[in-house]
């Protein structure tokens, strides 16, 4: 099928790359066309974000080491849900899994926001610089046991993740090649008075190493170079976030080219955005409507979408039993994702923020502007906002049937916004 840039497809890179569009925004990509409105998510930093930061300040947050997790997943939320560069935080949140620390271990809330900013600061940089702030930040250091890594006694955790989840992946290096990257990063340490990174040089291995075929006294920086150009490396990297921004399990070819193109800009993020949001995998039918989305994406569009002013208390709750807290996945590899999400009680739940959601949204400023002339208007208004959302025509007599004729009552339309956002089809985006 030949792309075509319209309402659907441009609602559909909404979803993916900025948690979801207003009417506003759908109409202005629609206008601008798709690689101009690619260009302005990318050029974030040109988009002020002055509301935001006045309202997480407004917040009070107390986020200093004895801090609780439920005020910074809710800091982290706000960022997501109001920002007005949602492409940054949208890698953020990408970052998030990928370089997973858990509070459960690390138990320092100031340490976790740090690691958040810098996932943020770096998120459309180069990888290769990505992954050296990572590789110094405290909350890394502490949960894979990098901070007490010596060269008389060598911790193997944060080299070995290193080389598996972080870089390179499975099949792309060998035992020896771990070994030589746990004895670089040595002495890789915390300076805990100021919670900073220290080199402590006296615990640092400074003999030959052979790393993936290199040979010389490499540190931590060294390592990171070396795998970060490795093709290997950059198929793991292309394949992950065109997976996160387009469908799974992307064909070979497919993986191959956008790792070229990734190696090409030397491990530049943005590049690799950019082509896979202008290509045309992103927008066939392998990609639109087959994602299944996890219960950050379903209560941060669920938010955004409804021009909700504020963020309903009940969220980090609902995130819990759904098995996606920020801050602490189940593990190093981060959440599995896609049908993962989804069970009888996972749908309940989300049944249940659905309705606290419905219950604080404004249905005369969600649907201000728009010509309505009956209940059936009304359902167009709330599918097509809410996606473009095409739905079975039982499911739409069913709606129909709520609804009723006439006049619909503020109660009703929020009813009905609850109805929409429990539907199997806005489970997935």
């Amino acid at each position: 099928m030949a792309f075509v840039w319209n309402e659907e497809t441009a609602a559909h890179l909404y979803r993916r790359a900025a948690f979801g569009g207003t009417s506003d925004e759908i109409r202005r990509a629609v206008t601008e066309g798709r690689d101009a409105t690619v260009d302005r998510l990318l050029l974030y930093t040109y988009t002020p974000d002055d509301a935001l930061d006045a309202r997480i300040a407004a917040q009070h947050f107390y986020l200093a080491s004895d801090g609780t997790l439920a005020d910074l997943a809710r800091w982290f939320l706000l960022h997501m849900m109001f920002t007005q560069r949602p492409l940054q935080e949208r890698m953020t949140l990408l970052w998030h899994d990928h370089f997973a620390t858990l509070y459960s271990k690390v138990l320092n809330i100031f340490w976790l926001k740090n690691e958040n900013g810098v996932l943020r600061a770096y998120a459309l940089g180069k990888f290769r610089d990505l992954m050296t702030a990572i590789a110094k930040d405290n909350a890394m250091e502490y949960f894979l046991d990098q901070w007490m890594s010596t060269r008389t006694q060598p911790n193997e955790n944060f080299g070995r993740e290193f080389c598996e989840l972080f870089t390179l992946g499975l099949g792309n290096y060998v035992e020896a090649d771990v070994k030589a990257a746990v004895m670089a990063f040595t002495g890789w340490s915390i300076e805990g008075t100021l919670s900073t990174f220290l080199f402590n040089a006296d615990q640092h291995d400074y003999s030959q190493k052979t790393f993936l075929g290199q040979t010389g006294p490499w540190d931590g920086e060294d390592v990171i170079r070396i795998a970060c150009s490795q093709f290997g490396h950059a198929q793991r990297i292309a394949s992950k976030v065109f997976s996160y921004f387009a469908y799974d399990n992307p064909e070979q070819e497919v993986i191959d080219r956008f790792a070229r193109i990734y190696l090409d800009h030397d491990t530049d993020v943005a590049a690799l955005v950019r082509a896979i949001l202008t290509s045309d995998e992103m927008y066939s039918s392998k990609a639109l409507w087959t994602k299944v989305k996890s219960p950050i994406d379903h209560a941060v569009m669920a938010t955004r979408q409804l021009l909700l002013h504020d963020d309903v208390s009940s969220t980090f709750q609902y995130l819990v039993q759904g098995g996606q807290t920020p801050f602490d996945p189940p593990d190093v590899s981060g959440w599995q994702g896609g049908t993962n999400w989804i069970s009888p009680g996972a749908l309940l739940n989300r049944m249940n923020l659905a309705d606290s959601i419905a219950r604080a949204f404004d249905p005369l400023a969600f649907t201000d502007g728009e010509s309505i002339h009956g209940a059936d208007d009304l359902i167009d208004v709330y599918l097509r906002k809410l996606g473009p959302l095409a739905i079975p025509a039982a499911t739409r007599a069913t709606l129909s049937s709520y609804v009723g004729s006439g006049t619909v009552s503020i109660s009703r339309q929020k009813g009905l916004a609850r109805m929409i956002l429990s539907l199997p089809e806005w489970q997935l985006y």
